[in-house]
């Protein structure tokens, strides 16, 4: 039979976890880990501990003994397996800017086969529309395609014959 794991944390790690418990950044699941770490290092067993928190004692175990290895480095998630994703996180931040710098300019308007297109073009990069959609949305991107009637300037001749005159100037479809 093994001897029960224990860890004993300097002052220095003490507040380390504590801080990190703290943080408002802390992924759910490394907080997860931290917490089981503190309750083994405040003299819980790995069964009272798991029993305490919620967990299977053998989760309890892989975060002691990982914490033990590695120390916090060892708590985080490790890489998953598969394919990496087509598009990247710089492809991302060049759509964002490139939507934030044409609503800034108000050069134009995109649809996401619109920008699945440029990404094709300008980064070498293919994803579906729905895709990409998926994506900015996680990211909390919005942007808002403008209207292509004017009936929504009913009330006023003059604004909308100057809308019906700009509708005109714009490329609609393709690129």
């Amino acid at each position: 039979m093994q001897p029960p794991l224990r860890i004993e944390l300097s002052a220095a790690e003490r507040d380390e976890l504590e801080r990190r418990l703290r943080a408002g950044t802390t992924e759910h699941r490394v907080h997860a880990r931290l917490r089981m770490v503190r309750a083994v290092a405040d003299g819980a067993t790995v069964p009272a501990a798991a029993r305490a928190l919620g967990h299977h004692p053998q989760t309890v175990r892989q975060a002691v003994k990982r914490f033990l290895a590695a120390g916090f480095a060892g708590l985080a998630d490790r890489p998953r397996p598969g394919r990496p994703p087509r598009l990247s996180e710089a492809d991302l931040l060049a759509v964002e800017a490139r939507l934030d710098a044409d609503a800034a300019s108000g050069a134009r308007t995109w649809t996401l086969p619109q920008l699945t297109g440029w990404l094709a073009e300008e980064r070498g990069v293919s994803v579906s529309p729905d895709r990409l959609g998926i994506l900015l949305t996680r990211r909390d991107f919005r942007w808002k395609r403008t209207r292509r009637a004017t009936t929504h300037k009913q009330g006023d001749g003059l604004r909308q014959a100057q809308a019906t005159a700009d509708l005109a100037l714009w490329r609609f479809g393709g690129s």
